[in-house]
């Protein structure tokens, strides 16, 4: 081979390379992996569940959080109204990114309470529902949440240990 037909085929290589690392790459996030969920419940007994990778929106703009996730998702708009919900690794539209954390609270390996906070980085109210698995009753429950506010947050807190969440109904005001 001469040095020439070489250096072409290196050329093609490198540029299908770097072609694959630049636009190969994407932001979207539809599955969380798997992973063990463990809760604390008293100073000696904990809860713990291994959660399968599942999405993190359902149908219907559900979206399912497990205690210690934070997911950031992309919310794209017609005329206000809600038309996608994606899933996204990094914060790279944060004028349209809704942040979701879901925490519990321990002291001294004790359960204290669960915290979610919601962020909106739209100029209009934010309103939606939750639903929430109590772990001691092995069931479903609404609970009640606040509207977020134009650019702002809102964080709620449980007394109960809860073993996930599911927002929805999610709606510009």
């Amino acid at each position: 081979m001469t040095p020439v037909i070489c250096m072409k085929k290196l050329i093609i290589v490198t540029v299908f390379f770097i072609n694959t690392i630049v636009f190969g790459q994407t932001n979207d996030l539809p599955n969380r992996e798997p992973f063990t969920l463990k809760l604390a419940v008293d100073d000696t007994i904990f809860y713990q569940a291994e959660i399968k990778s599942a999405p993190y929106v359902l149908p219907e703009n559900h979206i399912q959080i497990y205690p210690g996730e934070k997911i950031l998702v992309e919310v794209e708009l017609i005329e206000n109204e809600i038309v996608s919900m994606k899933p996204v690794k990094e914060n790279l539209n944060p004028e349209k990114t809704i942040t979701i954390t879901f925490t519990q609270q321990v002291d001294e390996k004790k359960h204290k309470f669960m915290m979610s906070a919601v962020y909106n980085p739209f100029g209009m109210q934010l309103e939606y529902q939750v639903n929430m698995y109590l772990m001691k009753y092995k069931k479903w429950a609404p609970t009640h949440v606040l509207p977020i506010k134009a650019k702002s947050s809102v964080s709620e807190s449980w007394p109960n240990i809860l073993t996930f969440l599911d927002l929805y109904g999610w709606q510009f005001k």
